[in-house]
This record gives structure tokens, sequence and C-alpha cells, in this order.
């Protein structure tokens, strides 16, 4: 099965969708990470504002996925990049990465190979609506853009990185912008999905929500 988790920058998917997966032992693919390799790659090489250069990253570049007992990491080849790849720089950089279709085009069956894998929970922006348009489950997950905003912000503290909220707040409208009027795979909210709005919810309830939704829909499947 593939469970489609799409929504907005900073909702909190990732945390969220890697604790659910772990609790109901199903694997989880963080596209957005995915997207960040790519970024981090084309930053340290010094071709982020080219497409074609960033095109070729995203073909050739190695990304695995490794689980241990403190969740799941990342590696490009043998490097974890679990941290770098969570950077203030990183983020940034692929803002201005991610809505190139180069980009996009080259790691299309990169997710579609690693999500078919085994049962898993897919988040990204465009999982439902291009990467897995026939998912069992589609879910768009948001928050409004302050409490967004308060919890990317603290995830920043935590790595020392220090940031105005307001600053937070345009940032992740600008993102939102981006991410919704982008010519190629624009972040929509599918027709088929079911929405969870967590901006009241903590992060335990977010948890929950998402996993009786997965575990109501696999029952529904597999009676």
């Amino acid at each position: 099965m593939i469970i489609a988790v799409d929504g907005p920058s900073g909702a909190g998917k990732s945390s969220v969708c890697r604790e659910v997966a772990k609790r109901l032992h199903w694997s989880l693919l963080d596209t957005g990470a995915i997207y960040r390799c790519v970024a981090l790659t084309a930053m340290e090489k010094g071709v982020d504002s080219d497409p074609a250069a960033c095109g070729e990253i995203a073909r050739t570049i190695d990304i695995r996925f490794v689980a241990d007992k403190s969740g799941q990491r990342v590696f490009i080849g043998d490097r974890d990049v679990t941290k770098e790849i969570r950077t203030f720089e990183t983020t940034q950089t692929v803002n201005r990465i991610a809505p190139m279709p180069e980009v996009r085009a080259q790691l299309l069956e990169t997710q579609r190979r690693l999500g078919h894998a085994t049962n898993s929970i897919v988040e990204g922006r465009d999982i439902g609506s291009v990467v897995f348009p026939k998912a069992e489950l589609k879910i768009y997950y948001t928050a409004s853009a302050k409490a967004r905003a308060l919890r990317r912000l603290k995830e920043f503290q935590a790595k020392g990185e220090n940031f105005d909220l307001e600053e937070v707040v345009r940032q992740i409208q600008q993102r939102d912008e981006t991410e919704f009027n982008r010519e190629h795979s624009p972040l929509i909210q599918c027709e088929d999905a079911i929405v969870l709005d967590t901006s009241d919810l903590s992060f335990e309830e977010s948890c929950q929500a998402l996993a009786k939704l997965i575990q109501d829909k696999y029952a529904e499947l597999n009676p």
C-alpha cells in the first residue's frame, strides 16, 4: 500500500510521518529529503542556480535511507547527511531547486521505485497528484502559517540557529506562494484527499490522527 501525504512546508509532515511509520512498522519515504540531498550537493558544487546541472545531479545522485534505533538516517553514498540537509542554508537552497522541472523529472522514478518497495508512507508536495495518483489513501496535512512558523523556529533553535518569528512566517508564506503557483507539479489538495489540519494539535495528537486514518484504510482494504 501507498499512503500519500501532501501538504505545505513546515506543517510537520516529516516528523509525524516518521513517528507513525515507526509505530506501524511501515517504511517512510521522505521525498523532501531527496530534494534536500540534491540541493546540498548542488550548493556544495556551486551549481544551485543552474537547472541543467541540478538535473544531472538528480539523475546520478546515490541516496539511501537507513533505519536505526534513533529513526531514519539519510545518506548520499556513504556520507551521512541527515543533519546537513536540515540546515537553514539548505532549506533556502531547496526552495530554489525543488521547482526546477529538470530536477523533478529526474526524481520522479526514484520516488516511485523506493515507494513501491514495501508498504510505504510517502510524504511531500505532489505525491497524491503526480508521484502516486493511484495511492490507496491520500492525506492533505496542513496547519496555519503561524503554527508552522513556530514549529520550524523550534527546529532551528534546537540546532542553535536563531531567527525572528516574523521572518520565518514570511519565508513560509513565500514558500507557499512558490509551491502553489509553480508551473510544474504545484502543491494542490487532491479532491480525494482527507484533510488533516494540525494547527491546534500536539505532536502526539497529530500522530494519533494520522495513524488512525492509515489503520482504518488498511482494515477496510484487508478485512
